[in-house]
């Protein structure tokens, strides 16, 4: 059977939204010409996911908003970051590092921050225990998106070992979250290194075969106002994201995604951030 692109799983995940009011507001809104608030996720978890996790914040912007609202993502994270500087949504929910490289680069306005921080895990299979970092010496660390925090954070922690990337080791980059768990069947990856987030939303019978270890807490997704708006929309926004978390509706978020309240970005998180926006930037070239 022939296997769809993600762009295709998009489409397809769309054009079923759009049938069945999943991804938007009611019928009689559209309707009306109500215009759509656009909502962009990050992808870095399969479209499905998104759709999933982010349905109650959906509902909940809709019916604040008083508007339809349409969740929106992009094939990687090039794309998306380049979206999100081109205007193309309305609010951003994205990496700490890549909003405060659209904060400087594209002067876009950060709302608030998810709490609490990603704890970010090096994760080994159970019949394949690892002692130490040293167990990546002329073998691969298996990675996803090269321009997360995690990721960086991973790197980091192993050079702090003595290991020098694609000296001592090499890193492995994977499509998705199966596939970093997937590689990890092979004798040459005895390690990956994934987030919390991406680690719940394993299959359960891969999660049951795998243990892991947290070396890191980085700092969660920020949000970002996509577009220009006057500071009276500016702070009804802050203001909607700032309640969401006290509502039913965020309580069903949180339960999806761990996510606890949007609150002011600390000081600390962007002193935190700030050493990784060059590589950020080298990556999304």
């Amino acid at each position: 059977m022939k296997m769809r692109s993600r762009r295709e799983m998009l489409k397809i995940a769309g054009a079923v939204a759009a049938a069945s009011g999943t991804f938007g507001y009611p019928e009689n809104a559209r309707a009306q010409g109500a215009a759509a608030f656009q909502v962009g996720v990050v992808p870095n978890v399969s479209a499905r996911i998104i759709l999933t996790n982010y349905r109650p914040m959906r509902e909940y912007l809709a019916e604040k908003l008083g508007r339809p609202v349409e969740i929106a993502t992009a094939t990687d994270l090039r794309e998306f970051q380049r979206r999100t500087l081109d205007g193309a949504y309305d609010l951003v929910f994205t990496p700490a590092n890549l909003a405060l490289v659209a904060e400087e680069d594209g002067k876009l306005e950060v709302l608030g921050g998810f709490e609490p921080p990603i704890p970010a895990l090096f994760v080994t299979r159970k019949d394949a225990p690892v002692a130490s970092l040293e167990a990546l010496r002329g073998k691969a660390l298996a990675l996803a998106n090269p321009q997360s925090l995690v990721a960086m954070s991973a790197k980091a922690t192993v050079a702090g070992a003595g290991l020098r990337a694609d000296v001592d080791y090499r890193s492995i980059w994977a499509r998705n979250e199966d596939s970093l768990a997937q590689l990890l069947s092979g004798g040459d990856t005895p390690m990956a290194a994934m987030s919390m987030g991406e680690f719940r939303i394993l299959r359960e019978e891969i999660r049951q075969t795998l243990e892991f270890r947290e070396f890191a807490r980085v700092p969660n997704f920020i949000a970002l106002a996509g577009k220009k708006m006057t500071p009276e929309a500016l702070a009804q926004l802050r203001a909607v994201l700032g309640a969401f978390a006290e509502t039913e509706l965020g309580r069903e978020f949180q339960s999806l995604t761990g996510v606890q309240r949007i609150r002011a970005v600390p000081d600390a998180d962007r002193a935190a951030i700030a050493p990784t926006l060059a590589e950020t930037r080298a990556a999304l070239r």
